[in-house]
């Protein structure tokens, strides 16, 4: 009777590393003193587990980590939408929509006005996130960074900035937690996002919009938003 050898099924050689970014993006992305939460953070780990892929997590600055997603040090990141990263279809790829953000215009108790278009935002000091690219941001008369929602928020209540320009999420978070003195006014724009994927890691797509759909019917991604926007 002949040997027969089973060829043993090869591990998926794949390691995730995404950035937490050293700045606390809470609710999104934020490390606690112990380990990364966030609903970004929880729900790629997620996704990296059903597919049996190790991940691991940096700690960089936004800016510093587009640089290395580039070069391909870091492979994965969560949530976002092409729309931020213009020109960068050769490196990258997203995943079906997880779920969507809405870009609001937040202003100092009192001193909102209407922001029909960005064209009214000419003479106006406009304060935004460190690497981000906003829709028409040619049209604000400035524009002023912080490294996170939070530094953004101080801009605004310092008086350095005269609107900001923040996720509802984010802003309603911090807004409830440091007892900031602003404002919403008018939505700036909407979008769906989902994972980005490095280009070298692209054979997993199709598996990550399956695990997407599976989360979002099961009620899962809508646990993870209100878990931590609390």
């Amino acid at each position: 009777m002949g040997l027969f050898f089973v060829p043993k099924v090869q591990a998926d050689p794949s390691k995730w590393v995404m950035s937490v970014q050293k700045a606390d993006l809470s609710p999104f992305k934020h490390r606690n003193g112990y380990a990364p939460g966030g609903i970004n953070v929880d729900l790629i780990s997620r996704i990296a587990d059903e597919l049996g892929i190790e991940l691991t997590f940096k700690d960089y600055t936004i800016a510093q980590g587009r640089k290395k997603f580039q070069t391909g040090e870091l492979n994965v990141d969560c949530c976002l939408n092409k729309v931020w990263f213009p020109g960068q279809n050769d490196v990258h790829m997203f995943s079906d929509p997880i779920y969507r953000l809405i870009e609001v215009f937040v202003f100092p108790k009192g001193k909102m006005f209407p922001v029909s278009s960005t064209k009214e935002l000419k003479d106006k000091r406009v304060a935004g996130i460190a690497g981000f690219t906003y829709p028409n941001q040619q049209d604000y008369g400035s524009r002023i960074d912080g490294n996170s929602p939070l530094e953004v928020l101080e801009l605004l209540r310092d008086g350095k900035a005269d609107v900001a320009v923040l996720e509802r999420h984010a802003a309603s978070f911090l807004m409830n937690h440091h007892k900031f003195k602003v404002e919403f006014g008018d939505p700036y724009y909407s979008v769906g996002v989902g994972v980005r994927l490095h280009r070298s890691e692209e054979h997993h797509l199709k598996k990550i919009n399956k695990i997407i759909q599976e989360m979002k019917n099961n009620g899962f991604v809508a646990s993870v938003i209100r878990r931590n926007i609390k």
